[in-house]
This record gives structure tokens, sequence and C-alpha cells, in this order.
């Protein structure tokens, strides 16, 4: 978890994660996120984190970074090791 806690790359500019608040499919996500959310935050203070919940919702997060690039991870029914593991590789590629 260090490469999450730690701070991101100046090259990341947005995170955007969106999930649905009730289904089993997006549990690992609501999960890391509960978890994860204030430490990651802590370290990124200027990095906007926007989190949506909606109803039926595919868990997923885009990455948006310099000059409008964006990547969009799909975490349908992981959990949240798995999940914490495909972020860091993001960071790194930051």
């Amino acid at each position: 978890m260090s490469a999450l806690r730690s701070q991101f790359g100046a090259g990341l500019k947005e995170l955007r994660v969106q999930f649905c608040q009730t289904s089993p499919s997006s549990s690992g996500l609501r999960d890391f996120i509960a978890k994860n959310y204030s430490s990651i935050k802590s370290a990124n203070p200027n990095l906007p984190i926007l989190i949506r919940e909606a109803s039926g919702a595919e868990a997923r997060i885009f990455a948006r970074f310099d000059k409008g690039i964006e990547q969009k991870i799909v975490f349908q029914n992981k959990a949240s090791e798995e999940i914490e593991k495909t972020l860091a590789q993001l960071v790194k590629s930051a």
C-alpha cells in the first residue's frame, strides 16, 4: 500500500471513482475506498478524487493524466487487494 499512501506523480490530474452502493460486484471497490480514501487524500491534498455512487453502476475508476489522456479501469467483482495492486501500477505509470 505504500505506493498509494505516498504522493502520486504530477502527471496524474484527477481520479473519478464510480460504483453501485448495494451491488455485490462493487463491494471490493466500496471496501477499498472506505479503508484507503483518507490516507490517499492526505498524501495528495491537491488531487481531485471524485466519488460517485449510482444504483446499478459498474465499479470503475477513471484516471486523467496530462494532456487530457484518460484511462478507465473496471473493477467488477474484484477484491480490495486486486484493486490496490492495479492502482499501484497506475500510479507508477503517471
